[in-house]
């Protein structure tokens, strides 16, 4: 567990007892004594503290941020942003612009998205420094947007009920169905309501098995209790010989720990080894990945080496142990923010995983992201009812069964008066069928010929094998095709790692959703025919046809640089109209790059000696949005028009126009 989130999860619901303080203190010496205790992780007694500062001035800045700073990390989403408020409403030499910033992520937390966004860009207006909360409030303006594009879609989840007996006025945390009635779980639980600072309360991990239609609690058959420790976030091996779990002594060092089961009797837990377990960081939440007869584990760590807070990392282990080739999960996981809580569904290979930072309706949303590991595709939000604004993880998915459970302290649930969004409770979900798709295959001889308006078609026409430098010319130009603001979305870099064949790739793991926004559409039913055929042409024929294009070409030039030929190429990028001007130029930029990767890697890098000596050249226009046509939507609220559509797909492209000798 990340730091912050467990000093956040150690304080919920705590209601502390707390002795009356001297009149004759000074608001100064109030807020020293509130700063201590916020330090220490006593978020109640710090706001008690602060109070009686405020009690003295209420216009204090400092006792105001702090209280403020308190009830958000109780996950008190109202009151903070009172305190955050009257920070901001009485700061009038920006003393505390950060104010601005965590009013917005309260606001965003509360389903309030266009305050939220309001707010954010109050802030990135007055801040002046370019650092990583200042990069955070331009993502935030973004995910604020992207919420209120899709709160309104149609849920792939229902919540269901879970059975009595798991939840509870506490927190509940990872839960694990080791079968359909024994499942393990962690919890927080006091013998009182009310727990004084000198009586701490850890984490430990608890078993139930069901009775009927109620969860009854179980001996732990595990010997992993501490009474001086956090313990957490279990998971079995799938055989069941193993269970892995998380130790945290203090609030800043958890480690995965590991027993064994050998002839029905549990080893004593051991500290698995580097590099799982490293110093300085935390290392938690392990999950189990089995693929064929591979195994690995994946788990959460904020070591140096990462993104940015809190990333995903896997392992291959090997009876049992980790081996030496730990791997991040890369930039389609981890970003700078936190990724928590993962969980890795074998029956279709799916990593499921809770993010702060991909664009989502809260604080932590869960997310998914299907594909062999080492190999990740695309990460989608798992949309409405699963996720909402409040923090929502720590998700399980049994796809085989189309059955899951995940933690969320939304408004709902057993919780305490005062603070209804400090607790997490447990939702069990069930899969929604997708509907059933209505689109007719026609002809491929007509779907060839089809056209909708005057932007040149997507070529899906084999040609014959170009043998020089003319013969190339008929190729011309060559477009290569990509989703709406890939690669790489929400970022203004020119720059990418990606290469145009995993474009690709992603682009045409996402026919399902391209069908659904025209099936879902108020189109009528010629239209919805029309628009679905010409996207059977491209997931069917034109992606492919772009690459195979691409290929031919590079083959002609490979032998043309080796008879000492000086080549150039001269490429356009275009985008959609749907984000700003700049941020589809930089769009443009990247697209390009990402055809400038594939060069590079092309016939195990035999392009790299004539790019280094100038021998090729590739020379990059990109336009952005500035020659796009008038035809397609840039209203984000008209997904099918400025996304999904015919129309706006041939416009993310770019061009390779001349090829040309220098």
């Amino acid at each position: 567990m990340s730091r912050l989130f467990v000093k956040s999860i150690f304080t919920l619901c705590i209601a502390a007892l707390l002795a009356s303080a001297s009149s004759a203190q000074t608001a100064g010496q109030y807020i020293a004594k509130g700063n201590k205790e916020q330090k220490d992780g006593y978020f109640q007694s710090a706001i008690f503290y602060y109070k009686k500062a405020l009690k003295q001035d209420t216009n204090l800045l400092e006792a105001n941020f702090e209280t403020a700073q308190a009830y958000r990390k109780l996950r008190n989403y109202k009151r903070a942003l009172d305190f955050y408020d009257a920070t901001i409403a009485n700061d009038g030499r920006d003393i505390f612009p950060e104010a601005r910033f965590y009013s917005g992520l309260m606001q965003k937390q509360m389903g309030k998205y266009k305050e939220a966004k309001r707010s954010f860009e109050s802030f990135l207006s007055i801040y002046s420094s370019r650092d990583e909360m200042y990069r955070w409030a331009r993502e935030e303006v973004i995910s604020c947007d992207w919420a209120l594009e899709h709160k309104g879609d149609t849920a792939d989840f229902e919540i269901i009920r879970p059975d009595s007996g798991i939840n509870s006025i506490h927190a509940e945390m990872s839960p694990f169905l080791l079968d359909s009635n024994t499942l393990y779980f962690s919890t927080m639980r006091y013998e009182k309501d009310e727990v004084k600072k000198n009586n701490p309360v850890f984490v430990e991990i608890q078993k139930r098995v069901r009775d009927s239609a109620v969860w009854v609690s179980a001996d732990l058959d595990l010997p992993i209790s501490a009474d001086d420790a956090h313990i957490g976030n279990g998971t079995f091996s799938a055989d069941g010989s193993r269970f892995y779990f998380s130790r945290c002594p203090d609030l800043s060092s958890c480690a995965i720990y590991m027993t064994t089961n050998q002839a029905g009797v549990w080893s004593d837990p051991v500290a698995l080894p580097e590099p799982v377990n490293v110093a300085n960081a935390t290392n938690t939440q392990p999950t189990i990945a089995t693929i064929g007869e591979d195994e690995y584990m994946i788990f959460a760590s904020n070591r140096a080496s990462g993104k940015g807070g809190m990333d995903l990392w896997f392992v291959p282990l090997k009876n049992g142990e980790p081996t030496s080739r730990l791997r991040n999960m890369g930039n389609n996981v981890n970003t700078k923010g936190d990724e928590i809580t993962p969980y890795f569904d074998a029956f279709d290979t799916t990593t499921y995983f809770s993010s702060n930072r991909h664009p989502g309706f809260g604080g932590f949303d869960i997310f998914k992201n299907q594909g062999t590991l080492g190999s990740f595709n695309t990460t989608e939000n798992l949309g409405t009812e699963i996720n909402s604004p409040a923090d929502d993880y720590y998700l399980m998915m049994k796809r085989a069964d189309s059955i899951g459970y995940f933690a969320s302290n939304r408004i709902s649930g057993l919780k305490k008066s005062g603070n209804e969004t400090c607790c997490n409770d447990f939702y069990k979900i069930k899969i929604i069928p997708p509907p059933v798709e209505i689109i007719i295959p026609i002809d491929s001889a007509e779907v060839d010929t089809l056209e909708i308006d005057s932007i040149p078609a997507i070529a899906t026409v084999e040609i014959e094998n170009p043998k020089n430098l003319q013969e190339l010319q008929t190729l011309l130009p060559i477009s290569l095709y990509f989703h709406n603001d890939r690669p790489n979305p929400r970022t203004m870099a020119k720059t990418t790692n990606v290469t145009y064949p995993e474009t690709i790739d992603e682009y045409l793991g996402l026919r399902q959703e391209y069908i659904d926004a025209v099936n879902l559409s108020s189109l009528d039913g010629s239209a919805k025919m029309e628009l679905g055929n010409a996207l059977q042409v491209l997931f069917e024929k034109g992606l492919q046809a772009s690459l195979k294009r691409l290929d031919k070409a590079l083959n002609v030039l490979l032998t043309e640089l080796a008879d000492s030929a000086t080549i150039n190429l001269a490429v356009k990028g275009y985008a959609s109209p749907l984000a700003d001007s700049d941020y589809n130029l930089n769009l443009t930029y990247r697209r390009i790059a990402s055809m400038e990767n594939y060069i590079n890697h092309y016939s195990n890098g035999a392009f790299k000696p004539y790019l280094e000596s100038g021998q090729l050249t590739i020379e990059k226009i990109p336009y952005g949005e500035s020659q796009a046509s008038s035809a397609v939507s840039d209203n984000r609220d008209q997904a099918l028009e400025s996304i999904y559509g015919i129309k706006a797909a041939r416009e993310r492209r770019i061009e390779i126009l001349r090829i040309e000798e220098k």
